[in-house]
């Protein structure tokens, strides 16, 4: 079931809704997420807009 304060036919807010989801939380820009080897051969998600905002190291 859809919300009840937005509705299929409300673009604004489905527009804001969809702009609020698309923020990082940690560093508050555009998420960019990529998957980087460790030499131990084990796989990490890094987020690369927090390491480019300085808050990640």
């Amino acid at each position: 079931m859809a919300k009840k304060d937005t509705s299929k036919t409300n673009v604004t807010a489905r527009a804001a809704l969809k702009a609020m989801q698309s923020i990082c939380r940690f560093c508050g820009q555009k998420p960019e997420v990529v998957r980087v080897l460790t030499p131990a051969g084990r796989a990490l998600m890094v987020r690369k807009c927090c390491v480019s905002a300085g808050i990640a190291a």
